[in-house]
């Protein structure tokens, strides 16, 4: 199964540019699946003191336009999240779109960081703590949305569950603290982790560099400015092989007895 893992640009003026040049990419090499940032077609606008009502709204049709067009992408399946409103709420919902099925949300945010570049205790509501994994065709696949990679507890909830892949946007900046993280969630799973960043180009923000890691946080592809978007293969019965390989075999034994 081919995996492609892209950053995306934070800045509005570059993101038509940017799908362009992934569509076209997309179609050269034809992935089965395609991870892309934190919900990457609006700027980020979750700063501030104050919710801006209008760049909301803003926000929710950038997605709704982007979303109806992902059937340009030459690929079976998508994920990454977005903003959306329900019943009053506002909350980052990470989801699959396919071909076959269309829009599919998979769970809601529930760690929300609130620091200046990212208020999003204010801007969301927290979501669901169920990192359940979901199917999709061949593949199992968990959801940790940007932050919560920080909570590793969850990569091993998703791993023992059976996923093959734990889906990563993020927004994230510079740090070696996200690579490690990443890495530990890899291997902690036994699971392939494609972690795809947001690139801020005109202000110091998101650093890019998106990441697929194998089951024992070998690194298979990153990006770079150069490379935004950047494919590997991976093999679904390493995955599952992995589970069964220390550190996954003792941490089922201790957590999840009952489990064979």
């Amino acid at each position: 199964m081919k995996i492609m893992v892209c950053e995306f640009p934070d800045e509005a003026s570059r993101k038509q540019s940017a799908w362009e040049n992934l569509v076209a990419q997309a179609g050269t090499e034809k992935p089965d699946v395609i991870v892309l940032p934190e919900m990457p077609f609006c700027e980020w606008i979750f700063v501030g003191d104050r919710v801006d009502d209008e760049l909301w709204r803003k926000a929710l049709r950038d997605h709704d336009q982007m979303i109806d067009q992902l059937a340009a992408l030459s690929c079976k399946t998508v994920m990454t999240s977005r903003p959306i409103e329900r019943d009053g709420h506002r909350f980052n919902e990470a989801f699959l779109w396919s071909k076959a099925s269309g829009y599919q949300a998979v769970r809601r945010k529930w760690y929300l960081p609130d620091v200046s570049v990212a208020r999003e205790t204010l801007w969301f509501s927290q979501g669901d703590r169920k990192f359940d994994p979901v199917t999709s065709g061949p593949l199992r696949v968990g959801f940790q949305l940007c932050s919560e990679i920080m909570f590793p507890e969850h990569a091993r909830e998703i791993g023992i569950a059976g996923a093959h892949l734990i889906s990563h946007p993020r927004a994230g900046g510079m740090g070696r603290r996200w690579r490690a993280a990443c890495e530990l969630s890899a291997v902690i799973s036994g699971c392939y982790l494609a972690s795809a960043n947001r690139r801020s180009y005109d202000r110091e923000l998101f650093s890019g560099s998106s990441w697929l890691f194998s089951p024992e946080a070998d690194l298979l592809a990153e990006t770079s400015v150069a490379r935004p978007f950047v494919t590997a293969e991976i093999d679904l019965a390493v995955a599952e092989r992995a589970k069964k390989t220390y550190p996954r075999d003792m941490q089922r034994a201790y957590f999840a007895p009952s489990v064979n």
